[in-house]
This record gives structure tokens, C-alpha cells and sequence, in this order.
């Protein structure tokens, strides 16, 4: 027989999540469930007293602990208050649909009789992560936590539960009769919290019950807010508590992770969120090399949100077909080889059941040009949005064997780049353009992020009418109707903190910094790289990569002076250029690519030849620390950005016009089930995620000549390898970037 259920709140920080929680819950209890709040002496007097004014009206049970017993005496006590009934933990940072969420759970614990935990889908969840496996996600393509839950109950499940080696705490249903077996919490052994609900879950198997991971429910977890002062100090106590405890434990959980059985579910369920999304569908079509597209293609995710529903479609590791990703980590995606006939017409299948209005190209490096008929075939449109040269002529920067700008003379440009970049066999880089000029003109719009790239791409293309009338330049959204803050002056001091940006490349100026922080004397300019070389810099302060989440943190940390961006090739736009205008600080850049219109009207901003010898960047910086007058490289707006009308930027493109014009989807009437059933092969035993974002043998072997190459002992027989050859080496073992895989 099924019992009464409490739902048990610990509290402690959090006023605002509280509420969401406290109110979401409210919503949809039924008259056999009944909250349980309980106040673990929260430092927050706001909090404590809405919690006590909600009580007072009867909207829920509050217990006060007279003095801080941190999470597990918290729960503990809760879970004492009514020794007959079921309890659901539910932390104070999460938030339930608007639905019938809870009968689902209660009816579920009672399928099978040895149930000992049940844990629903959620964003922020670990194992039960959705839609990337083991992530902290968003809230799929901007729905809300109703809508997410509707999806979850209604897709087609042969199985509604699947069993896992442990629940998770933040909505975790427990049955009375198991706990009455196995008893409560152990706060002896764990103190104020982590790891009590996994060694429960533990201790509940031994003692032959099951935990289960519910498919038909999903609720929304914020994380870390009510006890994250508590928590994170003790995580690695924990685990080796628990690896004490139950020593078969991480094996369990690392099987779990490897077979995945909650695969399918998620790939269901993203499926029919996207089929279902309220607005228009846009497939993304880009590269697998990470960098800056990547990071445009996670900004209209963003900025969009509810607004547009964004697929992505991009090579495969494999290079026999193309991965298409239902959320923006990818790491549930479906991989078709598009060389196999049936493969192909069973994507195409796919992509018209979603309803894809639009495609939009951002990148065609390792693209079947099958890719190319999909607008036809799909009866849409296509965009494209030029990031790099790669259509110029094949060489995504335009430079030289040296990592230099190869110029602007057509005659000398081509050869030069087709040097660094080689072209097909029987291709030469005129007959790229015209391979690609037909393709474009056809395009509804193509999107230049500057108009330095507008200019030099067309006239590569000679200025094509079509092409230019169907060309718009438009900065990212990042920067669309942004008020950068005002420069703060350069301070007298010694010595100068220069701050560099980045991944840097031999094009992105890695090789020139070296040089020039080689020829200053020590102590009269630092140089710091908040990111890192393609190898080890000599006298550079390097920091590592960053992150969004730390990278304010960082900034603060190395409190440089002014920010320097020594590239050596024609940058299209540049984020690092966009949090150096953000940061209030002097920049110096070359009169080269998008910096000089990105910096135009922008005070202390200093522009040197990109192309000055190391000797002169030097002296450009010993005048700096000597406090000179260096006016002469102050930047100012050149009569050369003055350009037409119709290559000016446009304002609130995204904002306004990116979404315009879409037509409605002509959705066929095919079933979800009827889709999938067609599509089942694509579902494989081995997760695409391992396939596209884990280290391969390759690139393990990568890393290990990279770490090599870093050893002193290594350093003058590496740079005395041609830097072609070890671009080869280095394409050969891996096509993504280095910084990409040491992230991994």
C-alpha cells in the first residue's frame, strides 16, 4: 500500500530560491503530501522570517534548529517528524512543474517492491543530468521546468526506471519501509553533508533494496545555494569515506557512466523538446575546431533563449559523416554517414520531423558538401556568417609558412597562403572562389562581424554585386549595443603589467611576444598570458586558460596595466578584444584585422604596425616604462573605415533582424516513435561523447610530445623543427585545437 509522503525543505541560505522552491512545491501538492520545512539557523534574517510569516498562514510545516546542524542533522530531523511516511528530499534551490511531477514519483516507488530511492531527470544532477550526461546545464533551449516536465511524461519509455548505484539528493524520493531496514542519514560518519545520501544508497543495496533513476520526471536545480558554504570543503573527504565504506562504489558509478542506459531517454525526450520548442528551429552548421565560432554558436544559444531553438550539425571524429547535436555541449549526439544513402534520407527525415525554418553556416572545414543541399532539401533558406578566410582561398588566416599576413596582392597572397594551407590536388585558389562564389550568392544573407573582413573577403571575390547586396557586417551580439566603460589611465609605475589574451598561436603572435619580452631589460616590463602558447614562452608569465566563471577573478589577480594583442593576421572580430574593451584598460593592437574599428573614438588605445620588428615593439615598450611620450601611436579614427553605407555595421542585428523573415515550419505528422524506429541504429552502444569530446590515443600521443617539447632539455631541438612539419604532426594526431584538449 502506498504511504503518505513528506516533502522535506532544508533550508539555510537563499532567499529568493527558497521562495521559487517553496511556492513551485506549493502548487502541485496533493492532499497526501504535505512540506516540511526546516531551518538549519540560517544566517538570513529576511529569510527566516518570510519562512516563519508562510508557516504562520499554514502554507507549510516549519521546524527551527536552534543552532546550525549543517545538511545531514537537518534532513535527519525532518525525516524523524513522521516515522509512517514516505519522504522526498527536495533541496531549497530546486524548482518542480506546475504538473502532476509528484504522483508520477509516488506511483513509480511502487512498481517494484524493494524500492529504496528514486531520483528524477534534471539540469543539474550528475548522473541524472539532462540534456548532457553528467553536466551542469541550463534549462534546455529556454523552456521552463512545466513545459521540460510535460516533454519527460509523455515520451514513448518501454521502461520508466532504470537502476543506478546511487540517488541524488537534490529531489530524491525514499520509501519509509527501506529506511526503516537501513535507518536514516549517518551524521556521525559525515558530519554537516556530502556524500550521506550515496552512502544511503549504498547501504539500502546491501541490505537488497534498489535505486532507481525515474525517465517521466524532471525538475530544475539551480545548485550550490542553501548549504554551499557547507559542502564543497568536504568533498574529497567524502569520497574516500565512501570509497572505506563501500569499495566497489567508484567502480559502480564509473559502469554506470560507460553504459549509459539513460541515453535514449535524454535523446527522446531533446527530440521531442525540439519538435515542440514554440519558436522557429535553426540548424547550425559549423567545424569540430572549437575556438571562436564555438563560442559565437554558445552566444545565440544564450542570447536567443526562448526566442529560437538551435541544432547543431558538424563533422564527425571519425570523418565518415556528421554529428548533429540536439543541445549546445553535444554530448547526445546522432551520427549519420552521409555517404550511406539510407543514412542520409534518415536525417533528412529527421531534420523535416524537427521543422528546421532555417540553415545556418558557419563554418564548412571538414564538411561533406552533402551538407550543402540541405536547405533545398529541407525547403528552407541558408545564412552565412564568414568567421575566417577559409572560403578566400582554403587558409582560415590568410598567413604565410611564417604564421604571417600574407598581404592583399591576390598574386602573392594566394601562393603564399596555399603554402601554409595547400589547396586539393587540380585546385587552385582561383578556381576555390568560383567553386564557392555560386553557393554564396544564392545565400539570403551573409553576416561579416567587421567591416575590415567585408571589405578585403569581397574584394578577394571582386565585388561581386550579388554577393555584396546580400551582404550585411554586424558585430556579435556581445558587443551589440554595448557601452564599453571608460578608460581607466595608465598609472606611472615599474614594473608594467602587460596583459595578453588568449590561445596563442604562431599567427596570434606567440613567437613576436617571445622576442620582444626576450629583448627588455627584467624589471622594466612584465608580460603575462592569461591563457598559453602553442609551447612554452621564454620570459612570459603564463596563467593558463580561463573560463567566464573565473575570469574576473583572474583579471583581478594579475591587475595589469593595459592589454596588448600582438596578432599577425587580419582577425575577423576577436572576443579577447571584447573583454579588453570591457575591462576599462589602455590597449595596444596592430593596424591590422577588425581592432581598429572595433577601438575607433576609444581614448589611451594604441596602434602599432603589425608588421614593425621586434626591435621596435620593444621600443615601443621601453618607452612606456620610461614614461616617454609615445602620442605617435595613439590610435585614431581612420578616414579608411569610412566606408559605403551599406558596410557600415548594423545596428541591433541580432537584436531586430537575425530572426526576421523566418517562415513557419510545415511540421509532418509523423510520430516521435515512428521517427526513432527509423533511426534506432543512430542510437549506438558507444556515446558520441566519447567519440567527440574525450582524448583519443592520438591526442593523448599529442599530449605527450607537447609536454615533452615543454622540457628544457627540449626546447632548441624543437624550435629547430620546421614549424610546417610540426603542424603536420600535429593535424595528423588531432584536428582540434591544443587548448581544446588540454580542457579535457
Amino acid at each position: 500500500m502506498m504511504k503518505q509522503l513528506d516533502i522535506i525543505v532544508p533550508v539555510y541560505r537563499g532567499l529568493q530560491e527558497t521562495k521559487e522552491c517553496l511556492l513551485s512545491s506549493l502548487q502541485s501538492l496533493p492532499s497526501w503530501a504535505q512540506l516540511i520545512v526546516v531551518n538549519d539557523a540560517s544566517p538570513e534574517p529576511e529569510l527566516t522570517l518570510w519562512l516563519r510569516q508562510q508557516a504562520d498562514a499554514g502554507f507549510f510545516t516549519l521546524l527551527e534548529n536552534e543552532q546550525n546542524l549543517g545538511f545531514v542533522g537537518t534532513v535527519n530531523r525532518g525525516m524523524k517528524l513522521n516515522p509512517d511516511r514516505d519522504v522526498l528530499l527536495l533541496n531549497s534551490d530546486v524548482e518542480v512543474a506546475d504538473s502532476d511531477w509528484l504522483e508520477r514519483m509516488r506511483e513509480a516507488a511502487y512498481i517494484h517492491d524493494k524500492v529504496a530511492s528514486l531520483t528524477p531527470f534534471s539540469n543539474n544532477a550528475t548522473i541524472c543530468s539532462f540534456p548532457d550526461f553528467c553536466a551542469d546545464n541550463g534549462l534546455f533551449a529556454g523552456l521552463n521546468v512545466t513545459e521540460i516536465d510535460a516533454v519527460f511524461s509523455a515520451i514513448p519509455l518501454e521502461h520508466k526506471l532504470i537502476q543506478v548505484p546511487t540517488g541524488v539528493g537534490f529531489c530524491m524520493y525514499m520509501r519509509r519501509d527501506c529506511m526503516n531496514a537501513v535507518g536514516l542519514f549517518d551524521e556521525e560518519t559525515f558530519g554537516k553533508g556530502y556524500g550521506e545520501e550515496n552512502d544511503w544508497c549504498q547501504r539500502a543495496a546491501k541490505a537488497g533494496f534498489v535505486n532507481y533513476h525515474q525517465l517521466n520526471v524532471f525538475a530544475y536545480h539551480k545548485g550550490g545555494v542553501s548549504f554551499q558554504d557547507e559542502g564543497d570543503p568536504r568533498k574529497a573527504r567524502a569520497m574516500e569515506l565512501l570509497q572505506e565504506l563501500h569499495p566497489d562504489y567508484t567502480a559502480e558509478v564509473h559502469r554506470f557512466i560507460a553504459e549509459d542506459p539513460a541515453r535514449q531517454a535524454r535523446q527522446l525526450a531533446a527530440l521531442a523538446l525540439v519538435r515542440s520548442h514554440p519558436s522557429s528551429r535553426i540548424l547550425l552548421v559549423t567545424h569540430r575546431l572549437g575556438g571562436g565560432v564555438t563560442q559565437h554558436l554558445d552566444e545565440l544559444q544564450n542570447f536567443f533563449a526562448r526566442k529560437a531553438c538551435f541544432i547543431r550539425l558538424k563533422p564527425a571524429a571519425d570523418g565518415e559523416g556528421v554529428l548533429l547535436s540536439l543541445s549546445p555541449l553535444g554530448a547526445d549526439e546522432l551520427h549519420f554517414n552521409l555517404h550511406k544513402r539510407d543514412e542520409y534520407q534518415d536525417m533528412l527525415s529527421l531534420l523535416k520531423w524537427l521543422g528546421i525554418t532555417r540553415v545556418h553556416f558557419h563554418h564548412l572545414m571538414g564538411i561533406d558538401e552533402e551538407v550543402l543541399t540541405l536547405p533545398a532539401m529541407l525547403e528552407c533558406d541558408y545564412k552565412v556568417t564568414v568567421h575566417d578566410y577559409y572560403l578566400l582561398n582554403g587558409n582560415p588566416s590568410l598567413t604565410d609558412e611564417r604564421g604571417r599576413f600574407a598581404g592583399d596582392d591576390p598574386a602573392v597572397r594566394d601562393i603564399a597562403c596555399s603554402r601554409h594551407y595547400p589547396l586539393p590536388d587540380g585546385t587552385n585558389a582561383e578556381s576555390w572562389r568560383d567553386h564557392w562564389l555560386p553557393w554564396l550568392q544564392q545565400a539570403k544573407q551573409v553576416i561579416f562581424p567587421s567591416r575590415d573582413v567585408a571589405v578585403r573577403f569581397l574584394a578577394a571575390f571582386n565585388d561581386d554585386a550579388l554577393l555584396t547586396q546580400h551582404s550585411v557586417v554586424a558585430y556579435h551580439p556581445d558587443s551589440e549595443n554595448k557601452d564599453w566603460p571608460a578608460v581607466t589611465p595608465l598609472l606611472a609605475r615599474k614594473p608594467i603589467k602587460v596583459l595578453i589574451l588568449g590561445a596563442l598561436s604562431r599567427e596570434k603572435g606567440a613567437e613576436l611576444l617571445e622576442r620582444v619580452a626576450c629583448l627588455l631589460p627584467s624589471g622594466e616590463v612584465e608580460f603575462h598570458l592569461l591563457g598559453y602558447g602553442f609551447r612554452e614562452l621564454k620570459n612570459v608569465v603564463t596563467h593558463g586558460a580561463y573560463v567566464p566563471e573565473n575570469l574576473q577573478s583572474k583579471l583581478r589577480a594579475i591587475n595589469a596595466d593595459l592589454i596588448w594583442f600582438p596578432a599577425l593576421w587580419p582577425e575577423t572580430y576577436s572576443y579577447t578584444f571584447s573583454i579588453a574593451l570591457d575591462s576599462g584598460l589602455p590597449v595596444v593592437y596592430p593596424n591590422l584585422g577588425a581592432f581598429m574599428e572595433r577601438a575607433a573614438g576609444r581614448n589611451e588605445s594604441y596602434m602599432l604596425p603589425w608588421n614593425s620588428t621586434p626591435e621596435q615593439f620593444a621600443a615601443f615598450w621601453q618607452a612606456m616604462a620610461a614614461d616617454l611620450p609615445v602620442t605617435q601611436w595613439l590610435a585614431a579614427d581612420s578616414e579608411e573605415l569610412l566606408l559605403s553605407e551599406h558596410l557600415r555595421p548594423q545596428a541591433d542585428f541580432y537584436g531586430k533582424h537575425y530572426l526576421a523573415a523566418l517562415p513557419a515550419a510545415n511540421i509532418p505528422t509523423e510520430l516521435l516513435s515512428d521517427v526513432l524506429v527509423k533511426a534506432s541504429k543512430l542510437l549506438t552502444q558507444q556515446t558520441d561523447q566519447q567519440q567527440s569530446s574525450a582524448v583519443t590515443s592520438r591526442e593523448r600521443l599529442l599530449l605527450l610530445l607537447w609536454r615533452v617539447r615543454q622540457l628544457p632539455v627540449m626546447r632548441g631541438l624543437a624550435q629547430r623543427v620546421p614549424y610546417t612539419w610540426q603542424q603536420k604532426l600535429k593535424l595528423a594526431l588531432s584536428e582540434r585545437q591544443l587548448h581544446e584538449i588540454l580542457k579535457k
